[in-house]
């Protein structure tokens, strides 16, 4: 199986070595966890959330997808405390659109953020 590399400027560049996204045979695009570079490490969880949201989506358009075709989005919050706020900001970038969805407390994240995200989606027409 041959792995595409996704690349755009239009999200943070990889800290290390790793892709923004790998693209597979079959169209599925697999987006790296996304912190809220854009943002401060003081904004509110909800502006980060809102941030590192917009980062993966910009990654999963430079795959070939669109908002509606993530399928899967997990969430790493610092504080579980921070559920609400992070919902709140998620339901305001999909909107309509539902992708299932995990929500994971982790000890710490880079840089200070609070919350970082991955995906899975796919290509419009797929491969």
């Amino acid at each position: 199986m041959t792995l595409r590399p996704v690349a755009t400027d239009e999200a943070p560049p990889p800290f290390g070595h790793y892709a923004q996204a790998s693209v597979t045979p079959d169209g599925t695009i697999w987006v790296s966890a996304q912190l809220p570079v854009g943002v401060s490490a003081h904004a509110t969880v909800a502006e980060q959330a809102r941030q590192a949201l917009s980062n993966a989506l910009s990654i999963v358009l430079a795959g070939g997808g669109r908002s509606d075709t993530v399928a899967r989005v997990t969430l790493y919050l610092t504080d579980i405390s921070d559920w609400a706020a992070v919902d709140a900001a998620f339901a305001a970038v999909f909107g309509e659109h539902r992708p299932a969805r995990g929500v994971l407390q982790v000890a710490g994240l880079h840089h200070g953020f609070r919350v970082a995200v991955d995906a899975v989606g796919w290509r419009v027409g797929g491969r």
